[in-house]
């Protein structure tokens, strides 16, 4: 114990014992409100993710699959909810010939895929441009919300339909 130069031993004891809990006190408080403040970010990104993905994502992604159609192809729009082991997630899956049958896959269909990254509140994009077991699938750079536009998820389409359409073609 701390000697007393104004009181007793006692009476510095319970105000130190007073600051430290007090301290104590201030610092759950305040990893308290940052957490409130980290949901909140999460649940408007989410809410975010989920207005955009309405108005932007999947209408364009609509258009491609409507398209395919009408050009003999095909195309599918897969989505998922977020739950506690997964990221809400959009994916376009494409056909350069007929229907997809049966569950699409990345060895075997183009396809264009959005995860939300709530934690670093971005978009993961995921592209391949397999067709006939040819070509690739790999991540690329991840979207902020406001890159999300009609034009660049159809150029980002395009591009993949472009590569793809290469695939399986004999010389």
């Amino acid at each position: 114990m701390m000697k007393a130069v104004n009181g007793t031993e006692s009476e510095v004891s319970v105000v130190e014992i007073d600051q430290i809990v007090g301290h104590w006190s201030d610092l759950r408080r305040a990893e308290a409100e940052r957490l409130a403040e980290l949901e909140s970010k999460r649940e408007k990104f989410l809410e975010d993710f989920g207005d955009i993905t309405d108005s932007v994502i999947r209408p364009a992604m609509q258009a491609v699959v409507d398209q395919l159609g009408k050009d003999g192809g095909g195309g599918l729009i897969v989505e998922r909810k977020e739950d506690v082991n997964h990221r809400p997630r959009v994916t376009l899956w494409m056909s350069l010939e007929g229907t997809i049958d049966g569950e699409p896959r990345q060895d075997l269909n183009p396809y264009l895929q959005f995860d939300a990254d709530v934690g670093r509140r971005r978009i993961d994009v995921w592209e391949g441009d397999m067709w006939k077991k040819e070509g690739s699938s790999r991540a690329t750079s991840p979207w902020e919300l406001s890159e999300v536009s009609t034009e660049s998820i159809t150029k980002r389409i395009l591009e993949i339909l472009r590569r793809a359409a290469t695939h399986g073609v004999e010389a």
